[in-house]
């Protein structure tokens, strides 16, 4: 127990120390704010102490360790207007060593394209952001799980492109009472290169949360994520969700988040049959933008 606090408070200072030299304010790069995958948004976007399987790489790289099987996992996110977003992840679970896979696509298109006010724009041209990364986790002693990602970043914007790289530190410890986890990550460390003549700032945070079970009898479980986030812009916003699972076969699930002018409730619901696994979100945007949907799958090998 005392090397494991040990392991615990170093890695602890790493994630203090680091922050503040490389951290930038709450940022532009869409896709590093948003959660890919259906079962976070489904539940608030909550995932630091309760992400499940591959896409836990984009929440918390430590909980990859706590996953049964290895995965692969896909997800598409219909966004706002013409907005789209896809997502995919491989986690690769060797006893206590588990080695992950990401990537995240984000396109704008049509965007219109003007030099003076007019109602008939000159062209249109897109925009694109990419992020790929590669994860690393190891669990001591069945409990405490430390983990890290790196990730390549890439940003398009017409013609104009720039290159940067980000990193993830993750930890989480699971208790022996009722399935729970606490866990803390810093997301989004890093830097873009100048685009034209600005770089990009990266949407840095850290994060605590907690996730358990509730109730559990029979085939019922009902369950409970909460995260509280700290964007590096004196920005905090809380999460919770809850999701209530019956054989763990199907699972309805339904959150709340605070901070966000478009995004407060949402819900879904989650079907399980053998290694295969589907989840869809479906979250209501404020004024007067059409609701977004998520659909993932993913399947254990």
């Amino acid at each position: 127990m005392t090397k494991v606090l040990k392991y615990t408070t170093f890695f602890s200072l790493i994630l203090l120390g680091v922050s503040p030299g490389i951290a930038a304010p709450s940022g532009s790069f869409p896709l590093l704010k948003m959660a890919p995958d259906a079962r976070s948004v489904a539940m608030g976007e909550t995932g630091i102490a309760g992400a499940k399987g591959a896409f836990s790489l984009f929440h918390n790289p430590a909980l990859m360790t706590f996953s049964e099987t290895s995965q692969a996992g896909f997800a598409y996110t219909d966004w706002l207007l013409d907005l789209s977003m896809q997502s995919g992840a491989l986690c690769f679970k060797r006893q206590n060593l588990s080695i992950g896979l990401s990537f995240n696509v984000f396109n704008t298109p049509g965007l219109e394209r003007r030099v003076l006010p007019s109602d008939d724009p000159l062209a249109t041209f897109s925009a694109h952001d990419l992020a790929a990364g590669l994860s690393l986790a190891y669990l001591w002693q069945n409990r405490l799980s430390l983990g890290i990602t790196g990730r390549y970043l890439y940003q398009q914007i017409d013609v104009n492109d720039a290159n940067g790289i980000a990193g993830d530190l993750g930890l989480a410890y699971r208790l022996n009472y009722r399935n729970m986890v606490a866990a803390a990550s810093i997301r989004n460390m890093g830097q873009m290169q100048a685009l034209l003549t600005e770089r990009t700032p990266l949407p840095s945070e850290a994060s605590l949360g907690l996730s358990g079970d509730i109730y559990s009898k029979g085939d019922f479980c009902l369950r409970a994520q909460a995260d509280g986030q700290y964007l590096l812009d004196d920005d905090l916003r809380l999460h919770a969700g809850l999701e209530c699972d019956w054989r763990n076969q199907i699972f309805l699930r339904g959150g709340y988040q605070t901070g966000s002018e478009l995004r407060t409730f949402s819900g879904g619901l989650g079907l399980a049959w053998q290694r295969f696994h589907f989840d869809y979100a479906y979250q209501p945007l404020a004024e007067d933008f059409q609701a977004s949907h998520r659909f993932a799958l993913s399947i254990d090998f």
